[in-house]
């Protein structure tokens, strides 16, 4: 399909637009875990932030699958790039809370439509050969746009205002760029489109079931790694500090891209699931390092690390399977799976964000907080095995809505 239409754009320039959108969305996903420690005494209710954040990327997400394959790529994208380059202007700007909710439910809608329409740009502009190389580039845009983010506010750090006026304009200006590209048409026409219930219909297959399912996981095990492993380290006896703290979630950030930029050649070596298998089990071992070591400097980096390395190659894999299978309904189909990570962050930032509260850090129950980083990432492993054998029997000349 992608191959029929490629004289109608040129790929290597909706390539890095998409990619630029991922590194949007890293900003996006990272905000909080970096922000958190930082405003917490100076704004009142900052978290419950970072569960507002997840609901407005859901929104975003639930509205986009139906939208792009019915209306097409260009002006959702730049559109969504807009509400972020907003919501974080928002945040500088604005003092009442009602307003800092909106922003940051802005900035979380804007990063919801980024993540899913970028996915389904790539699988839809590459063939089964290259889609999951792609797919790996991608993610690792999103690692160097969370990365970028972590260390302005890390350097930043005694004004929080100065990394969201660097990223809003550098944003505002990329998505104005994007306006002279020319992207992919739609892949349905206006009377084939389907409403957002409809698309649920997707659901009949069980391979979608089982993407969801693992990555309802996923989106835990990411939401609680980014935005609360920096109030672990702050919080832990013999804590190693706010500035450390914020330093080692740059770790984070380059070990999910030095994970990406290595997963194609371990998927060409050891095939899709048994480079999962490997990447999760390093991700194991760097939240028992958090557990064992939370007061080391050099076990908070090196937890991350490991930590990033191994929960960034998911998504870029189960993706890919997903283009490959659901081709007509890409759009739809990646936007329920991201739906569905996206409910499992919102409930995975709820229910760790109370291990943080006040009355909790002073008994010291939040030490469990890597504990439960370790049985999230058990049960994304139950399902790989699962989402590998049904990818190799659902055919796509069945899939309908």
């Amino acid at each position: 399909m992608a191959e029929n239409r490629i004289n109608n754009y040129s790929r290597p320039l909706v390539a890095f637009a998409a990619c630029m959108g991922c590194a949007f969305f890293g900003v996006t996903m990272f905000f909080w875990g970096a922000m958190l420690p930082v405003v917490r005494e100076s704004i009142a209710g900052a978290d419950n932030f970072p569960w507002v954040l997840t609901l407005g990327i859901i929104a975003g997400t639930l509205i986009c699958g139906t939208v792009m394959d019915r209306y097409g790529y260009k002006w959702l994208l730049i559109l969504s790039a807009a509400s972020l380059a907003i919501g974080l202007a928002g945040f500088i700007y604005c003092t009442t809370s009602t307003a800092l909710y909106l922003s940051t439910f802005l900035i979380g809608a804007g990063g919801g439509v980024l993540n899913s329409e970028t996915i389904a740009i790539i699988s839809d502009i590459y063939g089964d050969d290259k889609r999951g190389a792609m797919l790996s580039i991608l993610g690792a845009s999103y690692c160097v746009g969370s990365l970028l983010w972590t260390i302005l506010c890390r350097v930043l750090v005694n004004d929080y205002t100065l990394p969201m006026k660097t990223s809003a304009a550098v944003i505002a200006f990329l998505s104005f760029c994007f306006v002279f590209i020319k992207f992919p048409k739609a892949k349905l026409s206006k009377d084939e489109g389907s409403s957002i219930l409809k698309s649920f219909t997707l659901l009949k297959y069980p391979l979608l079931v089982a993407v969801c399912s693992m990555l309802f996981f996923q989106g835990i095990l990411e939401a609680i790694s980014a935005n609360y492993s920096t109030s672990y380290y702050v919080n832990s006896e013999n804590g190693i500090g706010l500035n450390m703290a914020l330093t080692a979630l740059i770790f984070m950030t380059v070990g999910m891209a030095v994970g990406r930029f290595t997963l194609p050649l371990c998927m060409k070596i050891g095939g899709n699931k048994i480079s999962l298998y490997l990447f999760m089990a390093i991700a194991f071992a760097g939240a028992l390092i958090q557990y064992l070591m939370p007061g080391s400097i050099l076990g908070a980096f090196l937890s991350m690390t490991f930590i990033g390395f191994g929960t960034g190659v998911t998504a870029p894999v189960v993706f890919s399977y997903l283009g490959e299978v659901f081709k007509k309904y890409s759009g739809i189909a990646v936007s329920l799976a991201v739906v569905v990570a996206q409910i499992g962050m919102l409930l995975g930032n709820f229910l760790v964000g109370k291990l943080f509260m006040p009355e909790r850090l002073e008994r010291g129950t939040f030490h469990i907080f890597p504990i439960i980083m370790c049985i999230v990432i058990i049960l994304v492993v139950m399902h790989l095995s699962g989402v590998a054998k049904l990818t190799s029997k659902t055919k796509e000349k069945k899939l309908d809505l």
